[in-house]
């Protein structure tokens, strides 16, 4: 058997075998894609470290490093099913070298920019759609509460009326779920996020109060619904609608770079050259501190203000 014929019968018995997540699901197709044009052809038994390492280099190459780790790990499972069914005695895919993909320049939002978008959603809320479908006309509060918790935006669409005291001295939101898309059921809450770190509860400052509010204030016309930020009949919204929304957005705020993660590293960003990366790190839910340093935290080359006062301090001692 080729390895396209045995990758493409394992990805079909990996998606049978359990629920998994629609990205997981996604990247893996993709990643099955790029092996079976890059290795398909040869057979299992032909198979060699050396090899697949060739292949995994070449999908580096046309796709970048990001595509060829994804293949590398599918590649792993494939050949790992491959041993289990007695095609291959061992797993030639356990000593394909890592890949170690570069991380790229973190960028945040300046506050010029954070006011241009808040302005394009006040537009885009603003402006008549032609479409005989309804649209929840509330993108501004949704920016505004991803401003003031960093929230992911499953998290986002994922917040319950009862996740919210607004009432308490200072206004909290537990985040205690995420929406995704099941297989056979559209989008479902699931009571876990994204890793255990990513249940917490956040205190809410005035642009995320306001915004949850105005929220509160509309519930009216969805009463039973017990999404915060429910879809046109009430139920979970679907993350890849509210991502058109947001896109277009940012293209009346002329920020084609600006997702809804560039305000989760401008949150980081700002409590990061305020307060702490510690805090920052909790504030967005990361398990590791390092995670947050690495791709969440614009850093600013700037030296230190301090110094000044013991420079010239030295100098005027010196002369």
């Amino acid at each position: 058997m080729t390895v396209g014929s045995f990758a493409a019968d394992w990805r079909q018995r990996w998606e049978e075998s359990d629920e998994h997540p629609p990205a997981t699901v996604s990247t893996y197709t993709a990643a099955v894609k790029w092996i079976r044009e890059e290795l398909g052809m040869l057979r299992l038994v032909e198979c060699t470290t050396g090899k697949l390492e060739k292949g995994v280099r070449r999908i580096a190459d046309e796709h970048g490093d990001t595509t060829a780790k994804q293949a590398r790990t599918v590649l792993r499972h494939i050949f790992a099913d491959a041993v289990r069914l007695d095609a291959l005695a061992t797993n030639p895919a356990l000593g394909v070298s890592p890949i170690k993909p570069k991380a790229g320049e973190v960028r945040a939002m300046s506050q010029l920019e954070v006011v241009a978008l808040r302005n394009a959603a006040r537009q885009w809320e603003a402006t008549p759609h032609k479409s005989f479908r309804p649209y929840r006309r509330d993108i501004l509060d949704s920016i505004d509460v991803m401003l003031g918790t960093g929230v992911r935006t499953g998290e986002l669409l994922g917040l319950r009326w009862l996740d919210i005291d607004l009432e308490a001295d200072v206004p909290t939101v537990s985040v205690m779920g995420t929406v995704t898309q099941a297989k056979g059921q559209g989008v479902i809450w699931k009571p876990a996020p994204k890793s255990e770190t990513s249940k917490r509860t956040l205190y809410l400052p005035s642009i995320a109060a306001d915004a949850l509010r105005r929220k509160a204030a509309e519930r009216e016309f969805l009463p039973e619904s017990e999404a915060v930020f429910a879809s046109e009949v009430g139920t979970w919204r679907n993350p890849s609608a509210y991502r058109v929304h947001f896109r277009q957005v940012r293209e009346l705020a002329s920020l084609d770079w600006v997702t809804p993660k560039t305000i989760r590293k401008t949150v980081a960003t700002t409590i990061y050259n305020s307060d702490s990366l510690d805090n920052a790190s909790q504030q967005l839910g990361h398990s590791e501190v390092g995670v947050t340093a690495k791709h969440y935290v614009q850093k600013l080359n700037i030296g230190p203000q301090g110094v000044v006062g013991v420079l010239d301090e030295w100098f005027q001692s010196a002369s």
